[in-house]
Formats: structure tokens, C-alpha cells, sequence
């Protein structure tokens, strides 16, 4: 099996420690588990939350991302000409709540693989 790379892992929502491991239960197309969070890794079964309440702190990262795309949104719509607010405040609100279960997911993925202390393996990602 091929090794995944760091980037690659966390865009794939891999277990930080194999690689291997999905960390959701469900994929992000099936809306209404979209956060259903794997307790263990599901290959190298090593814990996904390393503390209670570990995952509180994944909001800011979600707070950033939501910064990121309200910036993005609004460079565009200013590139577009004269906008009115409610076309700002729409396309963001909007874009938003659609976006909630990636925000939720990568916000939490993000936190675990920087702040989570979880080292990679690469003894386990050749196992199983």
C-alpha cells in the first residue's frame, strides 16, 4: 500500500498516527451524520479525541475558516463592480450554511493533526 503524505492524509480526512484510518464514520455526502467522528481509528485504533473536550478549540479554527471565506466572497463580489450589502451579507450567510459540514469536519481535522500530539507511524501504514 502507498504511503499518503501529510497533506494528503488531512485532506482525505485521514487518522493522523497511520494515515490509514478514516476519522468520520460517514462520508461528508451523507448529510445527516456529517459529524459522526470515529472514537478510535478504525486501522491503528489509537483514541481520535486525545482529552474531553479536546475538540472546543477546533471552533476557532472553524472561526478562521469562516473569516477566510467571508474575505474570499467579498474580494469577489467587490471585484464584481457595485454591490449592494444584502448581495454580501446573502452570499455569505448562504455560502455558509452550505459549507457548515465541511467547516465542521476540517475544523476538527486541522485541530487533531496540529494541536493533537499525535504522531505518524510509518510502521502502521504498511499493516492490515
Amino acid at each position: 500500500m502507498q504511503e499518503r503524505n501529510y497533506l494528503t492524509a488531512l485532506l482525505q480526512g485521514k487518522c493522523p498516527h497511520c494515515r490509514q484510518g478514516d476519522m468520520f464514520a460517514y462520508p461528508v455526502r451523507k448529510l445527516s451524520k456529517f459529524n459522526v467522528m470515529n472514537a478510535t481509528c478504525p486501522h491503528c485504533g489509537i483514541r481520535l479525541e486525545p482529552e474531553p473536550g479536546f475538540y472546543q478549540g477546533a471552533m476557532y479554527v472553524g472561526y478562521g475558516f469562516t473569516i477566510a471565506f467571508i474575505s474570499v466572497v467579498s474580494l469577489v463580489l467587490y471585484a464584481l463592480g457595485d454591490v449592494s450589502e444584502w448581495h454580501y451579507i446573502g452570499a455569505s450567510v448562504g455560502g455558509m450554511t452550505l459549507l457548515i459540514p465541511l467547516n465542521y469536519r476540517y475544523s476538527r481535522i486541522v485541530y487533531l493533526y496540529l494541536f493533537g500530539g499525535i504522531k505518524y507511524d510509518r510502521h502502521l501504514s504498511h499493516t492490515k
